[in-house]
């Protein structure tokens, strides 16, 4: 029987100090190309446990590029055919101006050069198309990253933080599309229309169309969704699904048309939702306030136009400091 692989001997790979048969063992379990995607991963995290210099890349850049497009003297030296000649030095600035350039690439990361990161800001929604025609429209404060290379072709990974709708394209070769999450679940698709929301909080999946199967970190076989499911991520790596109603469905989708709306919310969660999409701090110092609910649709760009229109229901002041709004019952 052959032995397991472990993150710890993959580690000793990397170091240079894995034994022969260690050795063989890797190569084996790269033999599964759902193993190729862990062994990048785990790469990432060895070279970020490992301490090396970082040069000052990009104060010498500035230095070489003075030096390389300075004002120089003329040269007291016959050129002898019509072809320009090229100094020593100027060689060999060249040559350290490429090596700083390949430091500076280094300086920004392996993550820059392997993969193109989508990204929005608070209040900010983003609609795209990926090179396998997929569209992903990303929410407000969420990051999608999706591998320079061979996508659509030899992998079809992408990376979310934050909360997304993906509209995944079918490929002829049926491909499988496959998001990975910041709590590590994984969702596999192979063309279907669904949403995902993966914050520090939780992670659920709401799926619309087609059919998904759902994995978390813990390991266990992949739960398979029917349209209408969603999906909860448990802290402990357990999967809850349940079905929606179409007016669920419907509050599920409204952040795309900058909608907000709740359903028996208390306003603490209310607040908390505007931190996360407006990137703003709201203060209830009052219990009885925090713990009022709300029902309704409130379009909004920004959190103060949301608050405003919950104030005047729910009774309440807004107070604005430099870097929070605090909300005053009414008396």
């Amino acid at each position: 029987m052959r032995p397991e692989l472990t993150k710890y001997i993959v580690f000793t790979y990397f170091s240079g100090d894995a034994t022969a048969m260690q050795k063989q063992m890797i190569e084996h379990w790269l033999t599964n190309v759902r193993n190729v995607e862990i062994y990048f991963e785990w790469l990432e995290e060895w070279e970020k446990m490992q301490l090396q210099f970082q040069p000052d890349t990009l104060a010498a850049l500035e230095n070489v590029t003075e030096k390389l497009f300075q004002k120089q003297e003329p040269t007291d030296v016959e050129l002898k055919s019509p072809t320009r000649r090229v100094s020593k030095k100027l060689l060999l600035l060249w040559a350290a101006a490429s090596l700083i350039m390949m430091g500076f690439a280094s300086y920004l990361g392996r993550e820059f050069v392997m993969y193109r990161t989508y990204e929005t800001s608070f209040g900010e929604l983003n609609k795209f198309y990926l090179d396998d025609s997929s569209q992903v429209v990303l929410n407000a404060n969420s990051t999608l990253k999706v591998p320079r290379w061979g996508f659509g072709k030899s992998t079809r990974h992408v990376y979310l933080e934050g909360e997304a709708e993906f509209s995944v394209q079918h490929t002829a070769d049926h491909q499988y599309f496959k998001v990975h999450t910041a709590d590590n679940s994984l969702i596999t698709v192979l063309g279907t229309e669904f949403s995902v929301y993966t914050r520090p909080k939780q992670t659920n999946v709401v799926l619309n169309k087609g059919k998904v199967e759902l994995s978390s970190y813990i390991g266990n076989n992949p739960l398979t969704m029917s349209p209408g499911d969603r999906a909860t991520v448990e802290s402990d790596g357990e999967i809850k699904i349940e079905k929606l109603s179409e007016k669920q469905l419907v509050q599920h989708a409204a952040w795309k048309e900058h909608r907000f709306i709740f359903d028996d919310t208390p306003l603490k969660e209310v607040a908390e939702r505007i931190h996360e999409v407006f990137g703003v701090v709201v203060k209830i110092n009052n219990m009885e306030l925090a713990s009022r609910t709300a029902t309704g649709s409130f379009p909004a760009k920004n959190a103060e136009e949301l608050l405003t229109s919950m104030s005047y229901m729910y009774s309440f002041e807004i107070t604005k400091t430099e870097n929070k709004i605090i909300l005053i019952p009414n008396p």
